[in-house]
């Protein structure tokens, strides 16, 4: 059956990990809705927001973590998926971003502004 329904933004798990001294903490938000390639395929993204500091999880870890999740988020095994292509990677963001608006008056604001 064709899929019609969207997430945007949600997280269907609490704060993951220890503590920072002994496992970085993370939670993941996801956002899904249906892709353009076929009436029942569907875009899935996983996300969070950390830092770069030395003790978080790696970008491979998170990946992995993607496969481990996605099941429960979406109500579905891997197994029964046909994967049609994995994205993967990283936006770096400034407190103080050096990346400017480029006219007057004009606030930057969200993933694109590079401001978090």
């Amino acid at each position: 059956s064709a899929n019609k329904s969207a997430d945007f933004i949600v997280t269907n798990s609490d704060i993951l990990g220890e503590d920072a001294a002994n496992m970085p903490r993370v939670q993941y938000f996801w956002e899904a809705f249906p892709a353009g390639s076929g009436p029942t395929d569907r875009t899935t993204y996983m996300f969070t927001y950390v830092d770069a500091d030395k003790s978080r999880a790696s970008l491979v870890d998170m990946l992995e973590d993607y496969w481990k999740f996605m099941p429960t988020y979406q109500g579905v095994e891997l197994d029964d998926l046909e994967i049609q292509r994995v994205l993967f990677g990283c936006f770096p963001t400034y407190r103080d971003s050096p990346l400017r608006p480029g006219m007057d008056r004009l606030l930057q604001v969200g993933d694109a502004s590079g401001i978090q």
